[in-house]
């Protein structure tokens, strides 16, 4: 069908227009939006991928949470700057459809969350479960962040795969990556060898795959520290031994090693404490350690939580 001259100018004005907006949000520096591509099985994935690390995000279509994550946090200007920031390929996976490719890249869950693969398909990092727009951005950034390390650490193991330095370095940053692919094998290698760190590192992993009594063996093998503290009252809190979990990661706090682990414990003392009903002192800590103002996960973490404090879903109780 041939358009009449009118409509060929009015269509030219169009996009005349889009041109105009998108070189304004460019170079106003705004984020312009990235597509989040429907993927039917997992070699489409990295269709346009140009070699380059690919976030997925499984939903769950007809769930609450899952539309609701992605009509407000996938493309909000924080989540789509932080993808460009760490220059990402997006794609999108129907988690029910799609459950075998959940289960092998985020090992467990309810089919929804985000993982990030190579080009070469391997997993780097995996955040399952809802999220807002500040805990996805900062997950996004420390991936970006982490990614050459995680990469070098592969390689010393494959360089050296019996040397526990190398395989501990590489199970901590797959653990902090939320990587659970060959993360437990290589903290169980480190810790037989003598890195006594390595138990509370495998008592966290448990803990994140949900294996409860499986945490409590590996954190009975492993030395008094702040960071095994600190791995205690994360595990009494998800035991739902809230009151316990206050008291032990309070006392955590208190340790001058605390180092690194002190954010993590600060996000566990609000939620323990947002469990016991003491809600003030909750938001009294949550304030504080969003007020940190660094961009890390726990401070994402701590604005989600706040928010469910402030706005809790209906028919939920303690």
């Amino acid at each position: 069908m041939r358009l009449s001259f009118g409509a060929s100018r009015s269509r030219a004005r169009g996009v005349a227009s889009l041109v105009v907006l998108f070189l304004a949000a460019v170079l106003s520096g705004c984020a312009v939006a990235v597509p989040w591509r429907v993927a039917a099985d997992p070699a489409s994935v990295f269709l346009r991928s140009d070699g380059r690390d690919t976030i997925v995000y499984f939903a769950l279509p007809g769930r609450e949470l899952s539309d609701r994550m992605e009509q407000g946090t996938l493309n909000s200007t924080l989540v789509l700057a932080a993808l460009q920031r760490g220059d990402f390929c997006t794609a999108w996976l129907d988690g029910f459809r799609r459950a075998d490719c959940y289960d092998a890249w985020l090992c467990g869950g309810e089919g929804m969350g985000v993982c990030v693969l190579d080009a070469a398909g391997r997993l780097i990092a995996a955040r399952p479960g809802p999220q807002d727009p500040p805990e996805l951005a900062a997950w996004i950034d420390l991936v970006a962040n982490r990614r050459s390390a995680l990469q070098k650490a592969r390689a010393a193991v494959a360089a050296m795969p019996f040397s526990a330095a190398a395989n501990y370095q590489l199970g901590c940053l797959s653990l902090e990556l939320g990587c659970r692919i060959g993360t437990e094998a290589a903290l169980l290698l480190a810790a037989d060898v003598g890195i006594a760190d390595a138990w509370q590192q495998l008592a966290r992993l448990a803990v994140l795959s949900g294996q409860l009594e499986k945490a409590r063996d590996y954190l009975a093998k492993a030395p008094d520290s702040a960071a095994s503290a600190c791995t205690e009252g994360y595990l009494r809190f998800k035991e739902r031994r809230h009151a316990e979990a206050v008291l032990v990661l309070s006392a955590a706090l208190a340790r001058p090693d605390l180092g690194l682990d002190r954010q993590r414990t600060l996000l566990f003392l609000a939620k323990a404490l947002h469990e016991t009903g003491a809600e003030i002192e909750a938001m009294r800590v949550l304030d504080s350690l969003i007020a940190e103002g660094t961009g890390s996960t726990f401070e994402g973490a701590a604005r989600h939580t706040r928010n469910h404090i402030q706005n809790p879903v209906q028919g939920h109780t303690h």
